[in-house]
């Protein structure tokens, strides 16, 4: 394994229990998901070497693993739109935790500002829309728009997730 995934997974490992946490039981399910309805995360500190060390592995433009780059083309080291993704994706796991199945699909993702070591971020959820399942009713599909907040209130990255959930069980 090279030195910049070996320094990525150091920096990333243990920071937060997801593994445990995705193992309890649901406590949102689709008739919990109202659009409108918005949840934020706990903030959480962009790390200078995970970010490098991810950049380094799987976004190596220069202005993402080098400082005197990131300075002139954008006045800082920046995040690659992956990162901000993968970002986003561990903050998923400090909200409640949801019945999701699956995604179905990204729609509309922005990477709307840069994210830069250093800034705190919180992540934003919200329902846009949801509908039951024709073929399946036992499940529906929602659609949550992911917003990535800075410190600043600027929202650097956002996209539509559409999801596949399940219901709480139907009484017959």
């Amino acid at each position: 394994m090279d030195t910049a995934m070996t320094a990525f997974l150091m920096t990333s490992a243990g920071q937060d229990d997801a593994n445990t946490r995705r193992a309890q039981p649901a406590a949102l399910y689709f008739e919990d998901m109202e659009p409108g309805r918005c949840l934020s995360s706990p903030a959480h500190r962009i790390d200078r070497i995970e970010l490098v060390a991810f950049a380094k592995v799987w976004d190596p433009l220069p202005f993402h693993v080098d400082e005197q780059a990131g300075i002139q083309a954008f006045g800082s080291l920046t995040a690659p739109g992956l990162y901000m993704l993968a970002v986003k994706q561990r903050l998923i796991h400090q909200l409640p935790t949801m019945a999701v199945i699956a995604s179905l699909g990204y729609d509309e993702v922005r990477f709307i500002a840069p994210l830069r070591p250093d800034d705190t971020v919180v992540l934003r959820l919200e329902w846009v829309n949801r509908r039951i399942s024709e073929s399946k009713p036992d499940r529906g599909i929602v659609t949550v728009r992911f917003s990535l907040i800075n410190q600043h209130g600027e929202t650097v990255m956002s996209h539509l997730d559409t999801i596949l959930v399940r219901r709480r069980e139907l009484k017959v």
